[in-house]
């Protein structure tokens, strides 16, 4: 319904569609906003928040988004009318008709009219309109920053420059009556002559050449109107002026005909379709869920209200309500409800967002069949002297009697337990004493193997996509600063409301994803290899790491000592003293001082960066030398000699990272909090830091990698015959490749054959084109071309591969690894060069990263499920791309080791024979480097 009017008197909020469209689009040329899929949202963006501002700011009693609708009578007045406009190259014409369809829907999600007259510009319709409202007694006021619309400003008719963002920046400014002669200098009256004088070059209006913008000011001012001026342009004191004005006459009148905006277009004002309406905001939401504008989905309102507390927690519940469970009777008769239902949901309400740190403070549960129970554990009255002293009534834990029932549903295994997260759940129920059983149904996890190039899988996210309605957050109930409280402090009702949300959403995505998932073929998927990784991984986090934090503690003082000897170096080197962390003090020293050659430019100056310091380096110069060393040992310090130890869990004395299973579209694991998988190994100073990671005490590392996984994939995948015979005979796989490159016996195979060889293995595989290969090679771009083109015709089958690759991306959309799992490529057909060929490697690239990970995964899961069935204290605790790292008592390393390499190199099967590279040690280093060689292919064997 329409809102009542907010204005007297009320307000019609007429926009220019397609001139906010174009800046908004523009605004970011340079760099535009774009979704995971590809598609450039820049001007939806731009639209989206201006409708959103323009409803917060002026409250529109009538709102109407006005486009143009073909050539108008300014075209056949004038044909050159319009005609110097740039016109978009293909790609951006492109992105921009994607744009056009876009603000359409939006302006119909938020309710806005959209008026065209075929025939007419916007303008005229515009002009035409506002009359019409300010005859009926309403204010128009047009959004445009076009100046033409400054001849329309009146007692009734206002303008609303909307500004722009981007590097030139314009600020909104509102514009009537009052303020309207700022601007061009002359009154609304006098618009239309003064634009007839100066002409306008956007539009190729001519004017009159020869009067400029201070001469049609003045005379305006002197005259009072363009037929005067030009019946009296003898008078005109200027040369150049008047003799422009004697002879241009006609261009003069033709460009006031231009410029006037039409005020008699055939279009009725119908205020009542005009009025302001609430957006659809189901649509909405789906809109700009697709269009990844997630942080507008709470700013338009779209956010779930909080849901009461029930009156009577042990009352009977209906599929509608939450029940706060808080004695033994009713948590019995929640659990026979829970137990009846077709399928269970949980989350958890904690003290942190760590699990191994965190207090369970409460648990809803929600059953497939409707209702929801919140069981309240460690809930306490908020603190401060404001805060009211009310008791707060909670089960007692876990583990207590009175749980029983409650604990019992958790841990059993024949009950499948759904969430968002649940690897989350799983740790802080453990810290609670209780072990989640069942399969876990995870909803984060299904959204990833549908689409793991999507940029959020988080429930809130999902839900306003997927649901149409978006859920409270955590950070919504706890505040912030001053009053900020703490998760245990949130009243019953709130958390529990916000926890069950969760679960119904769960539950709602669960029917979504399902045939989803079943339809795709990516249910094996997400039942074989995600689901259960999810304990695998769960128990990885709660085991930790340990470190050896006197060693880190030494070297955190000899890389200071290090560090300022390294300063003092540069200092003298560069006969100075400077900031070495300032990229401009640098600059000047190198490129100023030193007069050393500018390798690379930024829109600052002369770049700094790694790839500069090294070309510069490698050219001699003492200076660049010493800062990427000085560079490299601060990174090592700050990121993590002086960060580890205080990653340090005090209870536990070890370091729990977070492994991701969903934060990369390949499907590889990451760790965050803190990162252990960038943990240096390439450098001697960063081997050392490895060197501090200790296994617990009477155990050691076992350490297990694969050896050239991506190559013998890229083996399996192309059924290369020449490249297959090469891993099949044995040996080191870069000496045969190299056989069989330079046509030579594997024994008269050079070290700079090998090396160029296995460089151009990895090259294949990164999809690396000739310039790539010549810096790396340090050749020709000729002579890289000539190895490529060597390259495949040795293995052509591997050319072949590579280019189905893309032919499927085009053809699907998407590529797929070993097992199924998908990556949609969605620039794959881009007009643009160079974001098509970033599409085309990753069509090339991601079933090898992709089968990669999904083959570790699986390789996990076996080691993870062996070590339990035979009781062994061995466990997994890192993996890192294609390595493991284990710990295990010293009396079962030699069965630990049997047990890892027959796991990981019976994984899958190949064409190709999977091999693995262990090593034993008291500390990752030394585990490490007791690797057999990498490239070294070795049969299977027992170790010993």
């Amino acid at each position: 319904m329409p809102s009542p009017p907010h204005h007297d008197p009320p307000r019609l909020f007429l926009i220019d569609g397609y001139a906010l469209l174009y800046r908004a689009f523009f605004a970011m040329i340079s760099r535009p906003l774009r979704t995971s899929k590809g598609e450039n949202t820049s001007a939806a963006w731009g639209v989206a928040n201006f409708l959103l501002r323009l409803r917060e700011t002026y409250r529109p009693d009538y709102v109407a988004w006005v486009h143009d609708a073909g050539d108008s009578f300014r075209t056949e007045k004038y044909p050159e009318y319009k005609s110097t406009r740039e016109k978009l190259d293909a790609e951006l014409q492109a992105d921009f008709d994607v744009a056009v369809r876009r603000v359409e829907e939006l302006l119909q999600a938020f309710n806005v009219s959209l008026i065209a007259v075929p025939g007419y510009e916007a303008d005229d319709v515009i002009g035409t309109l506002a009359v019409h409202a300010a005859e009926q007694g309403c204010q128009a006021v047009i959004v445009s920053g076009d100046k033409d619309f400054y001849q329309l400003i009146g007692p009734r008719v206002a303008l609303l420059n909307p500004g722009r963002g981007g590097p030139a920046a314009v600020d909104e400014q509102w514009v009537d009556a009052a303020n309207a002669a700022e601007r061009l200098g002359v009154p609304p009256g006098q618009v239309v002559d003064y634009l007839a004088l100066v002409g306008d070059s956007s539009d190729n209006i001519p004017g009159v050449r020869g009067v400029g913008d201070k001469g049609a000011r003045t005379l305006l001012g002197e005259y009072g109107d363009l037929d005067t001026i030009l019946a009296r342009a003898d008078e005109v004191k200027g040369k150049r002026a008047r003799e422009a004005l004697q002879s241009q006459g006609d261009a003069a009148r033709l460009s006031r005909e231009l410029v006037t905006i039409r005020r008699d277009v055939p279009v009725a004002l119908d205020l009542e379709a005009l009025a302001d309406r609430e957006p659809d905001r189901e649509s909405l939401a789906r809109l700009l869920a697709e269009l990844e504008f997630f942080t507008l989905v709470r700013r338009v309102g779209l956010a779930e209200a909080p849901v009461d507390e029930a009156s009577d927690p042990a009352a009977p519940a209906d599929a509608e309500e939450l029940l706060v469970v808080t004695d033994s009777a009713a948590l019995e008769a929640a659990v026979r409800r829970l137990r009846a239902a077709p399928e269970i949901a949980l989350e958890v309400w904690a003290s942190s967002p760590r699990p191994r740190e965190a207090e369970l403070i409460g648990l809803a549960l929600a059953g497939g069949t409707g209702g929801a129970w919140y069981f309240p554990l460690t809930h306490r009255p908020a603190d401060g002297p404001l805060a009211a002293p009310a008791p707060v009534a909670n089960l007692p834990a876990l583990t207590a009697a009175g749980c029983r029932p409650l604990r019992e549903l958790l841990e059993d295994p024949e009950v499948p337990k759904a969430g968002h997260d649940l690897k989350y759940a799983l740790q802080v129920l453990r810290g609670a004493g209780v072990e989640l059983g069942g399969d876990p149904l995870d909803s984060m996890l299904a959204s990833f193997v549908l689409d793991p190039g999507r940029r959020s899988h988080a429930l809130d996210t999902l839900a306003v996509e997927h649901l149409g309605h978006g859920l409270r957050r955590a950070a919504d109930l706890l505040g912030k600063g001053k009053s900020e409280r703490a998760p245990a402090e949130v009243a019953v009702a709130d958390a529990g409301a916000l926890a069950a949300s969760r679960c119904a959403a769960v539950l709602r995505l669960r029917e979504r994803f399902g045939p989803a998932l079943e339809e795709l073929a990516l249910a094996p998927l997400l039942d074989r290899v995600e689901t259960p990784l999810v304990r695998v991984l769960a128990d990885m986090e709660w085991a930790g790491i340990a470190v050896d934090r006197a060693l880190f503690a030494r070297l955190s003082r000899e890389f200071g000592d290090e560090l300022a000897e390294l300063e003092r170096s540069i200092y003298r080197a560069a006969g100075q003293e400077f900031n070495v962390n300032s990229p401009k003090q640098l600059a000047v020293v190198l490129f100023e001082r030193q007069q050393l050659p500018v390798i690379k430019r930024t829109k600052t100056g002369p770049s700094t960066d790694a790839d500069v310091l090294e070309e510069l380096a490698a050219q001699g110069h003492e200076v660049p030398s010493l800062l990427l060393a000085y560079r490299e040992l601060i990174k090592l310090k700050s990121t993590y000699v002086d960060v580890l130890p205080e990653s340090v869990n005090p209870a536990t004395g070890r370091i729990h990272t977070t492994f991701n299973q969903t934060g990369a579209s390949t499907g590889r694991l990451s760790s965050s909090d803190p990162n252990l998988q960038n943990v240096p190994v390439r450098t001697q100073r960063g081997e050392v830091i490895r060197r501090g990671f200790v296994p617990g005490p009477g155990c050691r590392f076992v350490v297990a990698d694969y050896s050239q996984i991506e190559l013998r994939l890229m083996a399996h995948l192309s059924e290369d015959p020449a490249f297959i015979e090469a891993f099949q005979r044995g040996g080191d796989i870069h000496r045969q490749t190299a056989a069989v490159i330079f046509g030579v016996e594997a024994g008269e195979v050079s070290p700079e054959m090998r090396a160029r060889a296995k460089t151009i293995n990895f090259a294949t595989i990164y999809g690396q084109g000739p310039f790539a290969l010549s810096r790396q090679l340090g050749i020709t771009m000729d002579e890289a071309k000539q190895f490529i083109a060597q390259y495949f015709e040795r293995f052509a089958g591997v050319r072949a591969y590579l280019d189905r690759q893309i032919e499927l991306a085009r053809e699907q959309g998407f590529v797929e690894t070993l097992l199924g799992r998908r990556r949609y490529i969605p620039d794959i057909k881009d007009k643009n060069f160079n974001r098509r060929s970033f599409a085309e490697r990753t069509a090339q690239n991601t079933p090898l990263q992709g089968s990669a990970a999904d083959l570790i995964k699986l390789a996990m899961i076996q080691i993870h499920e062996a070590l339990k069935a035979e009781g062994l204290e061995g466990r997994l605790l890192l993996q890192v791309h294609d390595e493991l790292l284990l710990e295990a008592p010293g009396t079962e390393v030699l069965r630990v080791m049997e047990l890892v390499r027959g796991h990981m190199e019976s994984a899958v099967t190949l064409r190709v024979p999977l091999v693995v590279d262990l090593g034993v040690g008291d500390n990752w280093l030394d585990a490490k480097r007791q690797d057999e060689p990498s490239g070294t292919v070795t049969p299977a064997r027992a170790p010993g």
